[in-house]
């Protein structure tokens, strides 16, 4: 019987201690919705683009002061959004040509006075940094984008034209 009485003991000893907490207890919940990545397409992820469109360029054509190549059209796609990411923000980076960042890209290769030019088709001045957001449609987004060859000062001399640039998105 004593079990019985130590048992009842512990028992109410435990209620009565439930019962007279009374300070407030505040929950503080909080989260970030983030939208998920598309996918580069394919034909996107690595773009080589020849400024001469498969022939040589003639130092010639470069040799006047603002002298440039015809501009070559490209894309860069998105493809596979997840349902809820409603835009895109393409952000591009390379080494500015110290004449002209706001669009154009240093030449890293032997041709001197030349540097590349980068835009988007209407025109957007795409150098290091700049961005552009496109609107998510049907799960996909393209850019359209454009490069030449240009010469601020013209007298272009020959050899080899080379520029790297690297693009990041976010998404929301």
């Amino acid at each position: 019987m004593k079990k019985m009485k130590v048992s009842a003991i512990a028992a109410g000893i435990l209620v009565s201690g439930s019962v007279f907490a009374g300070d407030p207890v505040t929950l503080n919940i909080t989260g970030n919705v983030v939208a998920s990545p598309c996918e580069i397409s394919s034909d996107s992820i690595t773009k080589t683009i020849d400024l001469g469109g498969g022939s040589p360029i003639q130092a010639s054509t470069l040799q006047t002061a603002g002298s440039s190549t015809p501009w070559i059209s490209f894309t860069i796609g998105l493809v596979n959004c997840p349902a809820g990411t409603t835009s895109a923000t393409i952000q591009f980076h390379g080494t500015a040509d110290s004449s002209n960042p706001a669009d154009m890209y240093k030449n890293n290769g032997t041709a001197g006075n030349v540097a590349v030019q980068l835009q988007g088709s209407g025109g957007n001045q795409f150098g290091d940094g700049k961005t552009f957001t496109g609107v998510i449609a049907n799960n996909a987004y393209t850019y359209n984008l454009k490069t030449r060859a240009y010469s601020q000062n013209g007298g272009v001399t020959p050899g080899t034209i080379n520029s790297v640039v690297t693009a990041t998105f976010t998404y929301q």
